[in-house]
């Protein structure tokens, strides 16, 4: 496939006939945090092979990739402290600290401010990456770990996992919009592609929580593999990592019918959807794999061996910095 990349490179032909057979959207770069190897491993989801590393210490977990794919923001729980990284040199650009316990992390669509979810102080920090400093917090549940952000950027949403609930938080002024309960240690949280609901994956309790994102009603509650850990939409399927089921559940978004269930790597944690919808991206904790899934036909098309431990929880997809 790469021989044939590089003929459609060279003579300017073949370009969609490449990307229907089964590539990633061009350009696209997956950063997978590695625990235990403390690296930032980036690849090339056209190839699935590993571009470079970067060492990165304080046992990386969260990751964050800004809108335009030039700043990665990676969570470092023991460092108390996150990364900056420049996406285009493949290098840290900034350390910041941050105190307590940072674990899920997250960036506004306009490349700033960044959020990050610190597990001790029980609140969302507000982290000014040009300053290089917290420069505010906002209140949630205890524990909140997972953190994603509208795409319009009005709304933060975390998972406040030992408040059972899921925090919707105004991002201009830090308020509460709604606690919503929802199942057991809920670890994971999720837009739909549209906006119009989000997905709380309970680790403690086998199950997702569909909110609804306007009402914040709960609109159902889907049984999945043993402790679920995050969750993806594309294609009108949602796709669960199952800890340790070391599976991946697929269900329908509308019908909220199982449709499959994939055995993509011993203990699969972050999860991720490439930029045209197509693939969907797991990271296998025990494995040291990043396994891509189609999500058109279920079933799982390659994988990439990573360093020890990789965890890639949150948004770790983006653009390749050099084809913008």
């Amino acid at each position: 496939m790469s021989q044939l990349r590089g003929i459609a490179a060279r003579a300017g032909l073949l370009l969609a006939a490449i990307l229907a057979t089964g590539t990633a959207a061009a350009g696209d770069l997956a950063y997978v945090t590695s625990q235990e190897a403390e690296e930032l491993a980036i690849v090339d989801l056209d190839t699935m092979t590993v571009r470079s590393t970067i060492p990165i210490s304080g046992k990386p977990a969260g990751i964050a990739i800004s809108a335009d794919g030039t700043r990665g923001y990676v969570s470092r729980p023991e460092a108390k402290a996150i990364s900056v990284v420049d996406t285009a040199s493949g290098t840290v650009i900034g350390e910041i600290d941050t105190g307590g316990g940072p674990l899920g992390i997250a960036v506004h669509p306009s490349g700033a401010p960044v959020y990050v979810a610190d597990w001790f102080s029980h609140s969302l920090l507000v982290v000014d990456t040009e300053a290089g400093k917290v420069t505010g917090s906002f209140e949630t549940g205890e524990s909140p770990s997972g953190v994603v952000v509208s795409d319009d950027g009005a709304v933060i949403v975390t998972a406040d996992r030992d408040s059972d609930q899921i925090s919707f938080i105004d991002s201009a002024t830090g308020e509460a919009l709604a606690r919503v309960a929802v199942g057991a240690r809920p670890f994971g949280v999720a837009f739909s592609p549209d906006g119009t609901r989000v997905y709380a994956t309970n680790v403690g309790g086998d199950s997702v929580t569909i909110v609804d994102a306007a009402s914040y009603a709960v609109l159902g509650t889907v049984d999945v593999g043993s402790h679920p850990y995050a969750a993806a939409e594309t294609r009108g399927k949602v796709f669960v990592t199952d800890q340790y089921g070391s599976t991946v559940t697929v269900f329908d978004a509308a019908t909220r019918e199982r449709l499959t269930t994939l055995e993509t790597g011993e203990y699969p944690e972050g999860i991720d959807v490439g930029s045209d919808g197509r693939f969907v991206y797991v990271a296998n904790w025990f494995d040291n794999t990043l396994a891509k899934i189609d999500a058109e036909t279920l079933e799982i098309v390659g994988h990439v061996t990573v360093g020890d431990g990789p965890r890639a929880f949150g948004a770790f997809i983006g653009a390749d910095p050099a084809t913008e």
